[in-house]
């Protein structure tokens, strides 16, 4: 087991030195707290070193830049000497794609955080990477505008960090993913050039897509040009019951393929269902109480002794009605928008109880709207009684998505509870969200030498299985939390002699292999 972090060594104090004398006195620090609070980002696995007091990937030092200009300085820096340089957001993505691995820079983006330009008539908004993303929500909101993009990070993840994972946001079928709300950027390659791509179309290759979702080893985007739109003026919000996950599958594609555009459009699985209480005709059926320790929190030994054993949690989850909720949103705005909302609403039902849905009211979508970022918040004690908890997002076509749905369920059910619903649907197919929560050993502040060393391996061994399924099922890696550390063994299953190509790529971009090295295998 890796010591706790002490403090910065003679090569951190000299970078220190050096940043502070090429950027100023507050530009950089190797002090124990700062090179902590860089050894990781929110990937359940780092969670698991801090539940131990641990922090296996420090940088040798944190650097603060200001500037795009500071930003070129300190990579040209890195770059002469061969350090790496880990560009850090917000620390909110869920894959390690911000841990420092070879140790080196850390350049923490926050102050790239000046006030955003902001053109309601060409409906644009130009704004530095490092800016919190409900930040720059509260701004365009205050000018009658919205970038439409809520992930549920939004309150503790930035606009670079978003771009670099390929973000999408809870209103996605409306609104677009990050990659087609960004219109250009400006970014710092490996080498310290500048690179700004176009925001009108240009010939050739697109050089924006590229950077996009490149996690850093590529280039640091420092400025972003974003499409925004006028605030919504109306907002219709319901709730639809399936018989089962298939008919709300089916209903969902009917819904997508019929031409009407959904601000909102997420499928329960029929324990989520029945947990929030929304399950139309079974409301009234009692969550078996393992099921409620499980994903409602309980004391640390109800909690473990219920994750001992997997696979019967997963077959209570089997025996359960098979109901499902839609949770359903359409939104408008200009001066016929309450009228627009309401309409593509009304249409939306028709269309769906001819596929079987039964109308619950607009409750169940209001309450969904009041709480949906409050998922983000319900992790810490869990890990702290003993478990671990992730998430998995994949994507796959419309007739690939139950037999993925059932695949991955089937590969997770030995090593961990698993629950699922599907969100960010399109014309094509649709994402699925699934949630895994495992044993992970001793509660919080066990000094078990060993716990750490079995709860990575349980961690992995659940990981591996839910991303062999996946990919045997025809999905992608990745719909919107990016590849990181944590799923890029399997990047050549998905890329396949694609992977030549991309690190031809990376040699052009970062000859010297200094930026975010370890991540993508590049």
């Amino acid at each position: 087991m890796t010591a706790p972090l002490r403090g910065a060594g003679p090569r951190g104090r000299a970078l220190e030195r050096d940043l502070v004398a090429l950027l100023g006195p507050s530009a950089a620090s190797c002090a124990p707290a700062d090179l902590w609070a860089m050894s990781r980002d929110c990937w359940p696995r780092s969670l698991l070193w801090t539940k131990a007091g641990v922090a296996p990937h420090p940088p040798d030092v944190v650097v603060w830049p200001t500037s795009t200009d500071e930003v070129v300085q300190v990579v040209r820096y890195a770059a002469e000497r061969r350090i790496a340089v880990v560009p850090f957001g917000a620390g909110s993505g869920v894959c390690g794609g911000a841990v420092p691995v070879k140790g080196g820079i850390a350049l923490d983006l926050k102050r790239l955080s000046g006030p955003p330009c902001i053109d309601l008539p060409a409906r644009t908004v130009d704004v530095e990477t490092g800016m919190n993303g409900q930040r720059l929500e509260e701004l365009l909101g205050g000018a009658g505008a919205t970038l439409g993009h809520f992930p549920s990070s939004i309150y503790c993840s930035t606009i670079g960090g978003w771009l670099a994972a390929r973000s999408a946001g809870q209103l996605s079928s409306r609104y677009g993913k990050i990659e087609d709300i960004a219109l250009a950027v400006e970014a710092v390659d490996g080498t310290g050039q500048v690179l700004r791509t176009q925001d009108a179309p240009s010939a050739g290759p697109d050089l924006l897509q590229l950077l996009l979702g490149s996690e850093g080893t590529l280039a640091i985007v420092t400025k972003a040009r974003l499409r925004c739109w006028p605030s919504p003026t109306s907002r219709w919000m319901r709730g639809l019951r399936f018989g089962s996950v298939q008919a709300g599958i089916a209903g969902l594609r009917a819904l997508m393929r019929s031409g009407l555009r959904p601000a909102v459009a997420r499928l329960y699985d029929p324990l989520d269902t029945l947990l929030a209480g929304r399950g139309g005709r079974d409301a009234h059926v009692t969550v078996p109480e393992p099921l409620r320790w499980v994903v409602e929190g309980a004391q640390s030994e109800a909690l473990r002794l219920a994750l001992r054993a997997p696979v019967l949690l997963n077959r209570l989850v089997d025996a359960l009605p098979g109901s499902s909720l839609l949770v359903l949103g359409f939104e408008g705005d200009g001066p016929f928008a309450s009228s627009d909302a309401r309409e593509e609403g009304e249409l939306s039902l028709r269309l769906l109880a001819a596929e079987g849905a039964e109308d619950l009211g607009p409750a169940p979508g209001e309450k969904w709207l009041a709480n949906r970022y409050r998922i983000s918040y319900r992790q810490s004690p869990l890990f702290s009684a003993g478990a671990f908890v992730d998430t998995m997002e994949v994507a796959t076509t419309w007739d690939r998505l139950d037999a993925l749905y059932g695949a991955v369920r089937d590969a997770v059910a030995p090593h961990a509870f698993v629950m699922a619903h599907f969100s960010h649907a399109y014309l094509e197919g649709c994402s699925i969200y699934f949630t895994f929560v495992g044993l992970s050993g001793a509660p919080a502040g066990s000094s078990d030498a060993d716990d750490l060393e079995q709860a990575e391996e349980r961690y992995d061994a659940c990981w591996n299985a839910a991303l062999s399924a996946a990919c045997d099922a025809g999905a992608t890696l990745s719909h919107h939390h990016g590849i990181g550390l944590h799923k890029q063994v399997f990047l050549p299953r998905e890329h396949g002699e694609g992977m030549r190509q991309l690190r031809a790529l990376k040699q052009a971009f970062d000859p010297q292999g200094v930026m975010n090295p370890g991540k993508l295998l590049l």
